[in-house]
């Protein structure tokens, strides 16, 4: 989940991003948020991926 930096909207990645954007040279790497158009950053992957070992391990110790 992102949420909009802008206007604080949440929504997946996949429904903000905007192929063919064209307003960027060398292609749009933002997310734009549907609802505002703000461009947000897209996150690494390493903290993607970091955030993903949290969260796992907050639902094994919650068992």
């Amino acid at each position: 989940m992102i949420r909009c930096g802008f206007c604080g909207h949440e929504f997946e990645e996949s429904e903000g991003t905007q192929p063919g954007c064209g307003a960027c040279a060398g292609g749009c790497h933002g997310i734009h948020c549907p609802r505002c158009g703000y461009k947000n950053v897209q996150e690494p992957a390493f903290l993607k991926r970091l955030k993903s070992m949290v969260t796992r391990n907050d639902k094994e110790q919650d068992q």
